[in-house]
């Protein structure tokens, strides 16, 4: 137990001392102190856990502004490498190269938009993070069409699916390593398939052995109303399924 809740437990517990000398001495003037003491118990008791939730949302909150932060600067300094990749292109008369690099540029500039448009913040925010903060698993995230999810998913079912991707993903990180003959990379594509929506995942590398990574997806995706597929028994591809409200 959180050491708030044992200290807010000890304040509304203390109303046992008034409450025991009105038992031992039944008077009027007990009646009153013990309702006294207990309802002063019982604000100090509330307003405590109150400050402390404050407290903790306060935390939370600089958290994801240093993470929003530190993932902005990540993606600028990645944007100026492509920059200056385009310009020493444009200064060496690289036409085909320097076309080449631009659409290159395009695609990635249009797929971050993909997944900025998704419709699940958590999930957002850790997709573009993902670069910032992980090691030795490349990602790649692809997103087919337009896949916009504002009203098609509870709040629940899009807390369960962000915990789910986390959680798989990590399931691929810890599952084997990489060597300097071979990086690993896991591409992480969106789709819809009629009421559902669909992240499949297609690693590409080591991983460990394929039952205990498969086992790991199973738990991920456990009792939250997502279904789990694995597209060929031979290999690391699988597919997370989950439906639409209707």
């Amino acid at each position: 137990m959180n050491s708030w809740k044992w200290i807010a437990a000890g304040i509304g517990l203390s109303s046992v001392l008034p409450a025991a000398w009105m038992l031992w001495n039944p008077t009027y003037a007990a009646g009153i102190i013990l309702t006294i003491w207990s309802a002063a118990a019982s604000f100090g008791a509330a307003w405590y856990a109150r400050r402390t939730e404050v407290q903790r949302q306060r935390t939370n909150q600089k958290s994801l502004e240093q993470n929003a932060i530190q993932t902005l600067n990540h993606h600028r300094h990645d944007w100026m490498n492509e920059l200056q990749i385009l310009y020493g292109y444009i200064q060496l008369g690289k036409l085909d190269k320097s076309v080449q690099c631009v659409e290159r540029i395009k695609e990635r500039m249009l797929q971050d938009s993909k997944i900025s448009k998704l419709g699940i913040p958590s999930l957002v925010l850790y997709l573009h993070s993902y670069r910032t903060f992980n090691t030795g698993l490349q990602l790649d995230v692809d997103v087919v069409d337009f896949v916009q999810l504002d009203g098609k998913l509870t709040t629940e079912a899009e807390e369960n699916f962000t915990q789910s991707i986390m959680e798989v993903v990590q399931a691929y990180q810890i599952g084997g390593h990489s060597t300097w003959e071979e990086d690993r990379l896991l591409t992480l594509t969106f789709m819809e398939q009629g009421e559902e929506l669909i992240a499949e995942f297609d690693g590409e590398g080591f991983f460990g052995d394929q039952d205990s990574l498969k086992q790991k997806i199973q738990l991920a995706v456990h009792d939250k109303g997502i279904r789990m597929e694995q597209i060929h028994t031979d290999n690391t591809t699988y597919r997370l399924c989950l439906p639409y409200v209707t």
